[in-house]
């Protein structure tokens, strides 16, 4: 009988094993066929523009490419991701060491597009994996960018958050939930065509690996305000 049970439960164990294999494969599978999809837009207008072999259009290639460049690097950080082991690289990260180097990457973007950044240093630490926490809120940042074509972008933080807040298209309060699952664009990614669903649902992902607590606010035509809940018994001046 011990052995009839220990059978059973190397079978049942082997089942739940294929069954994630399964699933994780799918899973990447469906990613990637939703990166290749995003990463022809930027493609495309990249050869439209050097079709037309005007300098007025070398700021919008640069952009292209810059995107192209950073759709690459999401598919790199997926990946990372998806394999990553159990343990993370902890330390005090100074936040604001994280978010100038993300500003400064961005540069191009917010000059092309005459975006003003409110920004007021932060003066904190929280422990944390910086590399995790970068692409976090590097996704937050390029989403403010992408939908903000005239107005601002603030960075502010208080109270253990961390806001980002935009004056661009906004979004419905119907998408609000869904935002964050894996390939769901909803309304203004089908409009604009910029997005696939992606950075958000890591965005999501990393937040709980490193538990920190992500919340939305969003207006249509407004503007919109992600805010990341870091926890305060993890920070320091």
């Amino acid at each position: 009988m011990i052995i009839k049970d220990k059978y059973e439960a190397l079978l049942f164990e082997n089942k739940s094993l294929r069954s994630d294999f399964i699933s994780n494969k799918k899973d990447l599978e469906e990613y990637f066929l939703l990166w290749a999809h995003q990463i022809k837009t930027p493609i495309t207008v990249a050869k439209l523009i050097l079709n037309k072999k005007t300098d007025e259009d070398s700021k919008r290639l640069k952009e292209e490419i810059f995107f192209i460049e950073q759709y690459t690097n999401m598919a790199i950080n997926y990946l990372k991701i998806s394999n990553r082991g159990p343990d993370m690289d902890l330390d005090y990260v100074d936040l604001d060491e994280i978010v100038k180097e993300i500003l400064k990457k961005y540069s191009i973007i917010f000059i092309n597009k005459k975006i003003p950044l409110n920004y007021q240093p932060i003066n904190k630490k929280i422990i944390s994996d910086s590399k995790l926490l970068s692409i976090m809120l590097e996704q937050i940042i390029a989403n403010a960018l992408k939908y903000t074509e005239k107005g601002s972008i603030s960075i502010t933080y208080s109270m253990d958050r961390l806001r980002v807040r935009d004056t661009g298209i906004g979004i419905r309060s119907e998408d609000l939930r869904k935002i964050f699952d894996r390939g769901y664009s909803g309304f203004n990614g089908r409009v604009n065509q910029k997005s696939s669903g992606l950075g958000l649902y890591l965005v999501k992902k990393i937040g709980k690996i490193l538990n920190i607590g992500v919340e939305v606010e969003s207006t249509i035509h407004v503007g919109s305000e992600f805010s990341l809940i870091l926890p305060n018994n993890l920070t320091k001046m």
